[in-house]
């Protein structure tokens, strides 16, 4: 009888205090602190003028308007741009959680390819239609996400609106929305 209450009492004990598997954080690209993710793209057969003239093509092609483009060097191939598209991830009970994202898009072409550079992420969140937007960096949500402490602006408050989970989340769902913008770039820019 002793062995058995001892086995009963071992085995509540294993089940009560057993620990949760930790699901690890999302990886994004760290360049010195901030989230950069870059490709370099070889590709035969078309001149660094062509490949300038594809960038530029690519942001009024994806943005209605050439007004997103920054600046623009011909004889360096580099075009800058600035681009606001909408993040949805996955909320409670499986809605749609949507999220403006705005990030610098920078295209520097030459004879053998080109590199894209995406960096200086911003999330913008709204919690309601009628509430304003709150902004916040990748690099703060990423903190958040590692290290379970929201970073606190000058006021005290937590810089990121979101919680624990949506802020998982909307961390997973960054690098296959970037990934579909570097899909449409590198198809305009084969054109």
């Amino acid at each position: 009888m002793r062995k058995l209450f001892l086995l009963v009492f071992v085995l509540i004990s294993q089940v009560t205090f057993a620990q949760k598997t930790v699901k690890p954080a999302p990886s994004v690209p760290m360049v010195n602190n901030e989230i950069v993710y870059e490709e370099d793209y070889t590709v035969s057969g078309h001149s660094q003028a062509q490949f300038f003239h594809n960038a530029e093509a690519w942001f009024v092609k994806r943005y209605n308007s050439s007004e997103e483009i920054e600046s623009k060097d011909a004889a360096t191939g580099k075009v800058l741009g600035n681009g606001i598209e909408t993040l949805i991830f996955k909320g409670p009970m499986g809605m749609d959680v949507p999220c403006k994202i705005k990030m610098k898009i920078e295209i520097v072409s030459k004879d053998s390819g080109y590199k894209v550079k995406i960096y200086n992420i911003v999330y913008g969140y709204q919690a309601e239609p009628t509430d304003e937007r709150t902004f916040f960096s990748a690099e703060d949500l990423s903190k958040y996400v590692t290290t379970g402490k929201n970073p606190k602006n000058e006021q005290g408050i937590n810089i990121v609106p979101l919680t624990k989970k949506r802020s998982i989340k909307a961390l997973e769902g960054l690098t296959p929305f970037v990934n579909n913008i570097l899909a449409s770039i590198n198809q305009t820019m084969k054109e």
